[in-house]
């Protein structure tokens, strides 16, 4: 029997072009792949992101709490999510998941993105046998 609750759960969203504005494209960036609401200000998720993409080297969950001005918490929280995407990896201390975003990018497009859309394919297929 399926469960109605997702394994996975993903939100995609088309926007305008980059500005090449750093933090616009940064929120921009996260929007499109359901990070972050429309609407709402400034999430601690773009600062924890922006201070990891932009890091030399790993960075501990309180300096990004401090940094975020949230609780380390609500930093292992968006950690998760960024790590479910195959983003950001670590434990203790946080790092891009690959040597740069666009292969980070390219291992989420491979085995969340892919995979999602092989799941959903299997599901067309089965219905399309069971109308036959």
């Amino acid at each position: 029997m399926v469960r109605d609750t997702p394994l996975f759960e993903l939100t995609l969203r088309k926007y305008e072009p980059p500005t090449g504005d750093l933090d616009k494209d940064l929120r921009t960036f996260l929007l499109s792949l359901g990070m972050v609401r429309p609407g709402d200000q400034k999430s601690p998720l773009e600062v924890i992101f922006k201070a990891i993409l932009t890091s030399k080297k790993p960075i501990a969950v309180d300096d990004l709490a401090k940094m975020a001005g949230v609780t380390e918490s609500a930093v292992r929280y968006h950690l998760e999510r960024l790590k479910a995407l195959r983003l950001v990896d670590g434990r203790k201390e946080y790092y891009l998941a690959e040597t740069d975003l666009s292969v980070a990018f390219k291992v989420f497009r491979r085995y969340v993105l892919e995979e999602l859309l092989d799941r959903i394919d299997l599901y067309v297929s089965e219905l399309q046998s069971l109308i036959r």
